[in-house]
């Protein structure tokens, strides 16, 4: 399926169930190094919701779930392997089990030769699935996938790769299956246009698309990011267009590989063909850039006598952070207020204790600077398939950003639902970066060559409004020292605001600390995953798409992600130059006390997504500079509000 992965794109986040049956399983030599002697114990899923990534304006995900449900037949492999391996290949693996989706959505293995069971020795495993499923696996552990003949509902499915890397360790009980989506989905909503051809029946196909993917397994197992190969020759793609369409409008879905215009995928095009064998082509924007885990939807005209309008670009909606060019109008789905993992909060989008709110939606402004965003947000549709249009000022040489929200309709008080950070910007992240190795070499930070929301790379004037964050926390704050653009409320934390739900119902509210909540505005919680140390994005990150806060894995000097920048090698003046792309502006900081802003101009602080250490989690790491001191690897109070600089994902 595409969908808004839990992305942290996640797509969905499936758990299925798998029949029970008691069968004793005899030891072979691939898996006897699991098990003592004695009979098994057998591992089942157990039946649980899903969770679809990327939606079409619908809500309704066709690549691969529909309606929270697989379609029956589909086959998955599953491997199983102890928690200390992470090679597929090795004996200690129970390699490429067929399970098979039934009519009443459960998951069962494909005969008893591919049954699962728990080690009688105790020692915890965990679980590698993907779809769709080929028994070439069990020996290569790869599995290639041809694109080019979409042409039917099923064809189009086969080619929608989703894959479970299992984090999660067990002895025992139901493991759930956590599926994440590699490719891609392009949507185009065809519709007739003033005196052009009718849409009934029409055929789409995509051409200059790569040709095929070769997937590599036991490189996701591994996390590693080489784990899909490109096939860099080219081919024509047969889109499969829905059952149902009329002379009026058409609907149009095809899977592709991850790519951008480069090379041989320059010129890509769409090409219609109509009925009465009549034909337009829609040339494809070279800044077009397909990224695995989204869904693009393109709405097209067929109007006679010339090729179809440009499309509308719709975001996934699993983002916090969107970059947006003046003069232009940025649609996205609310499905990121669905994705978040604040139980208290998902309750209410509930309107009863199974089912999610399907209501509708309203958008408001909570901040703007520098009038970048034009007239108020709106939101069409209603559930998860809502989608979000924001219009950015029509001034193009203005920059900046604001925050806006959404609330259900009816809420007289407006409470944010969620709230999404618009970066108003011609900036383009992937031009111009600064790529920094730690101690050693093992870890490689790709960062942006600028603050997250800021107007130009390097430093501030003092008319450049700029963002700051509490850690672990989304949305940015209003440039205070420009009281005009937006209030900023602050609020001693406590057991009762201190929270995250809170956070999200208050995003312009700073929650200030004193010792007895340890200086962490989230109070007695202590969370250390907010941003993702141990693994990978999360859904309160507040970079864009592709970007994240940087982690410091050892949580030393050693492994900080700005590792060798020292008071030598720079040198300073209202920030640090530590060369091309790598200038840091000196903006200071939000207090942990009270939220005012102090030393700004004199001194640089910049969040990492890590605790100080697992034991003095109220604490995070942070890159802390001033005219005469560089430390790389500084700790304080998580209440602080800090500079955030992203590096890629």
């Amino acid at each position: 399926m595409i969908r808004p992965y839990r992305l942290k794109l996640n797509w969905k986040s499936l758990s299925i169930a798998l029949c029970q049956l008691s069968i004793v399983c005899a030891c072979s030599s691939e898996n006897e190094a699991l098990f003592l002697a004695g009979d098994s114990a057998t591992i089942t899923f157990s039946a649980g919701s899903v969770r679809e990534e990327l939606a079409d304006a619908s809500g309704v995900c066709d690549t691969r779930i529909s309606d929270n449900t697989w379609t029956t037949g589909d086959s998955v492999g599953i491997y199983m392997l102890p928690t200390d391996v992470t090679d597929l290949t090795t004996n200690d693996v129970w390699k490429n089990r067929k399970h098979t989706m039934d009519t009443f959505s459960k998951l069962n293995p494909d005969g008893d030769v591919n049954m699962l069971y728990y080690p009688l020795n105790k020692k915890s495993v965990r679980f590698v699935a993907y779809y769709p499923y080929t028994s070439a696996a069990a020996s290569t552990h790869k599995l290639t996938v041809d694109f080019a003949d979409q042409s039917t509902k099923e064809k189009k499915e086969s080619k929608d790769f989703c894959f479970h890397r299992g984090t999660t360790s067990y002895t025992s009980g139901a493991p759930a299956l956590d599926f994440k989506h590699k490719f891609c989905k392009i949507l185009i909503n065809v519709s007739k246009g003033a005196g052009g051809p009718s849409a009934k029946d029409i055929q789409v196909r995509l051409i200059g698309m790569p040709k095929t993917a070769e997937v590599d397994l036991n490189n996701f197992s591994q996390l590693k990011k080489d784990s899909i190969t490109i096939d860099t020759d080219t081919v024509t793609v047969k889109a499969y267009t829905h059952s149902g369409s009329t002379d009026a409008a058409a609907t149009v879905e095809a899977i592709v590989a991850p790519h951008s215009s480069t090379g041989k995928f320059a010129g890509r095009k769409f090409m219609f063909t109509t009925a009465d064998g009549k034909t337009k082509t829609y040339n494809l924007p070279d800044n077009v850039t397909f990224e695995a885990g989204k869904a693009y939807t393109f709405s097209l005209k067929l109007v006679a006598g010339i090729t179809p309008q440009s499309p509308t670009k719709v975001s996934d909606g699993m983002t916090n952070c969107y970059i947006v060019a003046p003069n232009a109008e940025l649609n996205f789905y609310v499905s990121r207020a669905y994705m978040h993992d604040g139980t208290t909060f998902t309750d209410y989008l509930r309107v009863d204790s199974t089912a999610t709110y399907t209501g509708m939606f309203e958008s408001d402004i909570v901040w703007a600077d520098n009038n970048v965003i034009s007239g108020t947000p709106s939101v069409s549709g209603n559930g998860n398939s809502a989608v979000v249009t924001v219009k950015t000022t029509a001034d193009t040489s203005k920059s900046g950003n604001a925050v806006v929200k959404i609330y259900k309709t009816g809420d007289a008080n407006k409470t944010p639902v969620w709230s999404y950070h618009i970066w108003v910007t011609n900036y383009d992240p992937d031009a111009n970066t600064f790529t920094n190795k730690d101690n050693g070499g093992v870890h490689t930070w790709v960062f942006m060559d600028r603050n997250l929301g800021a107007i130009r790379a390097g430093f501030t004037t003092n008319t450049d409004p700029f963002l700051l964050y509490q850690w672990g926390r989304k949305d940015p704050f209003p440039d205070v020292k420009n009281p005009a653009i937006g209030s900023l409320s602050r609020i001693e934390t406590s057991s009762l605001f201190g929270t995250v739900v809170n956070t999200i119902k208050n995003p312009n509210v700073f929650y200030y600390t004193t010792s007895s909540s340890d200086y962490d505005w989230h109070y007695a919680f202590r969370d250390n995953e907010l941003w993702g140390h141990s693994g990978t994005k999360t859904v309160y990150d507040p970079c864009p798409s592709g970007w994240r806060v940087p982690v410091n894995y050892n949580m030393s000097d050693a492994t900080s992600p700005w590792y060798g920048f020292t008071k030598d090698n720079g040198s300073f003046t209202n920030g640090y130059n530590w060369g091309t792309n790598a200038k840091y502006a000196a903006p200071g900081y939000l207090s942990s006390t009270n939220g005012s802003l102090f030393s700004y101009n004199y001194y640089g602080y910049y969040w990492s997504a890590s605790p100080q250490s697992i034991r003095n989690s109220n604490d995070s790491l942070y890159l802390y500079f001033d005219i005469g001191r560089v430390y790389v690897a500084d700790y304080t109070s998580r209440s602080n509000g800090y500079s955030v600089r992203c590096v890629k994902e």
